[in-house]
This record gives C-alpha cells, sequence and structure tokens, in this order.
C-alpha cells in the first residue's frame, strides 16, 4: 500500500474515533468505534519519521505543523476538549502541536555534535549529575524513571570516548538527547500546564522512530508502543485497534502515491467543525 493509501485509512480511523467521542458517548457502537481509532495517531507518527527524512525544510515543516494547530484550537476545544474547563482547554494541545515537538526533536537527534576526546569526556558526566534533579522535580513514576534510564546510557555513552563501537556512542547520543528533550518539555508543562495530547509518551515514540531505518522496525516500535500506550489489561479492544498501525505499515511499498497532502492537512480541523456544528446543533435541537 502506498503513503496515500495508509494515510486514507488512519484518515478514517481518526474521524471514526472523533465522531464516536463527540457524538455517540452513550452508544453501544462507541467502545468498538473508539478501538479502531487507536491505530491514527501510531500511523501519522511513522509517516512523520518518513516525512521529516525527506523534507527539504524541517522548521517549515514544523512551522506547519504549528500554524494547522492554532487553526484546529478552536474547534478541537469545543468537540474533543469540550468536558474540561476554559483554561485547561487552552492548554490541553491539540495533536498537531504533538506533531510540530515531534519534528523539532528529530531536528536535534540529527544535530551533529562533536565528538569528544581526553578530557573532554568529562562532559559525560553532566547526564549523570541530572539524574537526582529530576528525581527531585518530577518524583518517581514513569516519565522520571524514562529520563533517568536514558540520562545513564546516554551518560556512558560520552564517557566511553572511542572504546565502544560507533553505533554504542550513536545510541548515547541519542539517549541524552532525548532525556534532555523531555526534561524540556515537562518542566515547560509543569511551569505553564501546556500539555500536546499523547503527552511525553508521543515524544519518546518519535524518538524511537528516529532510530529506524526499515518498516520492520518501524512496525516493532508501533506495536510496542501500542501495548504501552493501551495495555491489554486495561482493554484488549485498544489493544488490538492499536497494533492494527503495525500490521498496515508492514504492507507499505515506500510509494507516495497521489500528492494530496492538503487533503490531510486540512482534514483535521475541518472534521473537527463538523462535529462541532453537529453537536451544537443537537444540543440546540434538544432545548427547543
Amino acid at each position: 500500500m502506498s503513503a496515500f493509501v495508509l494515510k486514507l485509512l488512519a484518515l478514517l480511523s481518526m474521524v471514526v474515533d472523533h465522531t464516536a467521542a463527540v457524538l455517540l458517548y452513550a452508544s453501544p457502537l462507541y467502545d468498538p468505534l473508539r478501538a479502531f481509532g487507536r491505530m491514527a495517531f501510531l500511523v501519522y507518527a511513522f509517516f512523520l519519521a518518513e516525512g521529516f527524512r525527506h523534507t527539504r525544510s524541517a522548521p517549515r515543516y514544523a512551522l506547519r505543523l504549528a500554524v494547522m494547530g492554532l487553526i484546529s484550537t478552536i474547534p478541537y476545544c469545543f468537540t474533543i476538549n469540550k468536558y474540561f474547563d476554559f483554561w485547561t482547554r487552552v492548554r490541553s494541545l491539540n495533536i498537531y502541536f504533538t506533531l510540530a515537538w515531534g519534528v523539532v526533536l528529530m531536528l536535534l537527534l540529527r544535530w551533529d555534535t562533536p565528538h569528544l576526546r581526553g578530557w573532554k569526556r568529562l562532559a559525560g558526566l553532566a547526564p549523570l549529575a541530572l539524574i537526582l534533579p529530576v528525581f527531585l522535580q518530577f518524583g518517581v513514576w514513569e516519565l522520571t524513571q524514562l529520563i533517568a534510564v536514558l540520562l545513564l546510557v546516554g551518560g556512558i555513552g560520552l564517557l566511553s570516548g572511542g572504546k565502544l563501537p560507533p553505533w554504542c556512542r550513536q545510541i548515547g547520543d541519542w539517549a541524552w538527547k532525548t532525556a534532555a528533550f523531555l526534561i524540556l518539555y515537562q518542566l515547560i508543562h509543569e511551569w505553564t500546564g501546556i500539555e500536546v495530547e499523547y503527552s511525553y509518551t508521543a515524544l519518546f515514540l518519535f524518538a524511537l522512530l528516529w532510530l529506524c531505518r526499515n518498516k520492520w522496525q518501524s512496525a516493532a516500535v508501533l506495536a510496542a508502543a501500542a501495548l504501552w500506550m493501551y495495555p491489554p489489561a486495561w482493554d484488549m479492544g485498544q489493544t488490538i485497534g492499536a497494533l492494527l498501525a503495525a500490521v498496515l505499515v508492514l504492507f507499505y511499498n515506500g510509494q507516495r502515491g497521489p500528492d494530496d497532502h492538503r487533503l490531510f492537512y486540512w482534514a483535521y480541523p475541518a472534521h473537527l467543525t463538523v462535529l462541532w456544528a453537529i453537536s451544537a446543533l443537537t444540543v440546540y435541537t434538544t432545548c427547543i
């Protein structure tokens, strides 16, 4: 299947998911439709990494996503986020901002840092020295433990110098950059209350997809992400729906297909606006 077909399937999944969330909360179809919608983000995450590798300008790519996020803010606040108070709605950013953060993270991961030699390898102590402050700042929970492991791997990679194979040093470089980005994101969240959809889980997924060099590796990462984000013990239906993304990626043939990127950019705010209008009309007719 081409990228166009896979994106269409992800778009269908997203629209079905949001329709159920906004209009069919009390329907028996709610759970199966939401389960089908779990694959959408994972497919889009895969194509974000693919798009980053082929884009002519990653900064413009991130800016374009952020602008679409701003355009989508109002309909998003009155559909997906309508159950929260106003300030929570404003500070809970839609999926376009998540994708924009992902591009910025990949820019950091792509940045070629100088190889440290001699006494400069002591810079490797910096990631290790951050572990305790991270625990004190964020407390002991899943994100903190993830950051601590990344800092440990990154510190070892920097301290090792030329004694480890190149791929080990590359993993160390990737680890400390990912940890630094997650720390920055979490600090911004704690200081401002701003949070993107799927939060730090999405950012770590983007970092893992950055390491992938073929669809088999990407499918394995997506499968692991599906089990992490939607554990079978919580809801087996949602787990299966998320795992469908990994299966679909295995059928990706590497072809782009029809060039209709405007469809996928504008479909998000457009369908949310339609759902907002239908929801408002339903409330209005009920009150008459």
